[in-house]
């Protein structure tokens, strides 16, 4: 391995013998070394192998203003949310978290406390992204002997989802969580309902919502392929479609987005099975 460029005395960007870029830590790796010079394979006690040489040019840069351990942590958390998640999370959530908890603790240190507006939806409606963010705060506990209350792991559950959205800014975030909850309130008033939170049907259907939110800020939608199914479900389901129709509303008067049939027929699909399931 060579040198490329030094970060620090600990840190350095380096080239492997197959030219893959990396970076590499150690302590005092880089003294005495100058660019193209091997380097002590005995010194280095990490290796971030990068994707792309984007990424490992943003990296470098990160690491040259903040500490390692920062690195770390947002590393195992990141791993953490992999293997817990059914879901595909960049290799940017490293960079976007390590900067993160790096300016959240120095707002600590500083006694700066921020609210985090979006807690209640966190805890609602990302329930294992906000797990994976009490996982966190354990995380920076031990490491860092810094203790977060909920506000923060709040944060860290926005910042997974928004590497699940490929890189999505947080204002997608905003309006994806704020059309779910405006259409469970549609749905809970409707219906005069009482959600139970814990229950398949209601988790089912969040995720539902999620997902046909999305779509609605991508400016995307479900073609038109149920059109033999619109007519039942409005037969069979004629108050989960009466309500269907009030979120079509909502969605068209609010957001200026058509909804298909299709989407009417897998809403009133999700809202019925959640009604009668309530109803018996």
């Amino acid at each position: 391995m060579k040198l490329k460029k030094a970060l620090n005395n600990n840190v350095v960007l380096a080239t492997t013998d197959q030219h893959e870029e990396v970076v590499a830590f150690g302590p005092g790796i880089s003294f005495g070394l100058k660019p193209g010079a091997v380097i002590d394979q005995n010194k280095i006690n990490k290796i971030f192998t990068l994707a792309t040489k984007d990424f490992s040019l943003k990296l470098a840069d990160l690491l040259s203003e903040i500490p390692i351990e920062y690195v770390e942590i947002a590393e195992d958390i990141i791993d953490y949310a992999r293997n817990t998640l059914s879901a595909s999370i960049s290799d940017y959530a490293i960079l976007t978290l390590t900067d993160h908890l790096y300016f959240a603790v120095t707002r600590y240190q500083r006694g700066e406390e921020i609210r985090n507006v979006l807690l209640w939806e966190a805890k609602k409606f990302y329930r294992e992204e906000f797990k994976v963010g009490l996982k966190a705060l354990e995380l920076i506990k031990d490491k860092l002997n810094v203790r977060f209350n909920e506000d923060e792991a709040g944060f860290i559950a926005m910042h997974i989802i928004n590497t699940q959205t490929e890189g999505n800014e947080i204002d997608k975030t905003v309006k994806i969580t704020n059309i779910v909850q405006d259409i469970l309130g549609i749905i809970k008033y409707h219906f005069n309902l009482v959600y139970d939170e814990d229950s398949w049907n209601y988790g089912r259907l969040v995720t539902h919502l999620k997902f046909f939110a999305q779509r609605i800020v991508a400016n995307d939608h479900l073609a038109n392929n149920e059109d033999d199914l619109y007519p039942r479900v409005q037969s069979k389901y004629p108050a989960a479609f009466a309500c269907a129709q009030k979120i079509k509303t909502y969605v068209e008067n609010g957001y200026q987005k058509e909804i298909s049939e299709s989407e009417i027929v897998y809403l009133v699909l999700h809202i019925a099975r959640l009604t009668i399931r309530n109803d018996s």
